[in-house]
């Protein structure tokens, strides 16, 4: 499986989401990343099966389960691809949420059960 960060520390809602977007093959990785997001983290979760123009689309067309987590509303980000997208506008916050999502989301999977906290 797939899981691709892109566009992870841009703040564009509010309360911070995520976009959980893959196909029909990735619906069981999509419901383990937003169980791991209920668990671990304040994001409000937006789900899409109609994947459209990131990395993980090769993959779900070979037929493998891929997921893009992506900040809520990506469609608002003017500043992505320009002089513009620089450091200064990331929220850092919302990128450790989305990390402690996916890490929560592949501890699960190993079978690890130990909280995903923000110490040690």
């Amino acid at each position: 499986m797939v899981v691709n960060m892109d566009m992870i520390g841009r703040l564009n809602t509010s309360p911070p989401s995520v976009l959980l977007e893959g196909g029909e093959v990735s619906r069981p990785v999509i419901d383990a990343l937003a169980k791991a997001a209920h668990d671990h983290t304040s994001l409000r979760v937006l789900t899409s099966l109609s994947p459209f123009a990131s990395d993980h689309v090769p993959f779900i067309d070979a037929g493998l389960p891929a997921v893009l987590t992506i900040e809520g509303a990506d469609d608002q980000n003017v500043d992505g691809h320009t002089p513009r997208d620089t450091l200064v506008g990331l929220e850092l916050s919302l990128a450790v949420e989305i990390l402690r999502m996916n890490a929560g989301a592949t501890a699960a999977a190993l079978g690890v059960t130990a909280p995903i906290g923000t110490d040690g």
